[in-house]
């Protein structure tokens, strides 16, 4: 895994890799191989109508308090990736990934529109286990 890590960070212009991923994502841009740069961020519920509008442009209409709720989370327990890039002039959220805090754990909320992006399915979960990785490491 640490091996495929690395490439993987490679690829996204990540620099300082440490345990196979870069440090917090919060502040981090990536240049996918296709498509605009990207930031990932704590999402939060600001993001609410970006995140109805991602969900309907995949098919699926979300009401107002299931986005409220997967946005309203204990940063101590869960983490809400949201990936926003510059489209048309404007701030657009293009990912958003979703993970319990728990050893070994998998994203259960990965949302991405890949025809902006080409990978960043693949980055936002990337991150996402390997901040429950270390919050894992940090609480043991």
């Amino acid at each position: 895994m640490a091996h495929a890590a690395r490439c993987f960070a490679r690829r996204f212009g990540v620099s300082g890799v440490l345990g196979g991923v870069s440090s917090s994502p919060l502040t981090r841009t990536f240049a996918p191989d296709a498509g605009p740069r990207v930031q990932l961020r704590l999402a939060r519920r600001g993001d609410i109508p970006a995140v109805t509008a991602l969900l309907a442009g995949h098919g699926v209409k979300a009401a107002g308090l299931d986005v409220a709720r997967l946005l309203s989370y204990d940063p101590a327990h869960r983490a809400v990736l949201a990936a926003f890039a510059p489209i048309e002039g404007t701030e657009t959220l293009v990912g958003l990934g979703a993970i319990d805090l728990d050893p070994g754990a998998d994203p259960d909320t990965l949302v991405v529109d890949e025809r902006l992006t080409d990978g960043l399915g693949e980055l936002i979960g990337l991150m996402l286990r390997e901040r429950a990785a270390r919050h894992h490491r940090r609480v043991a």
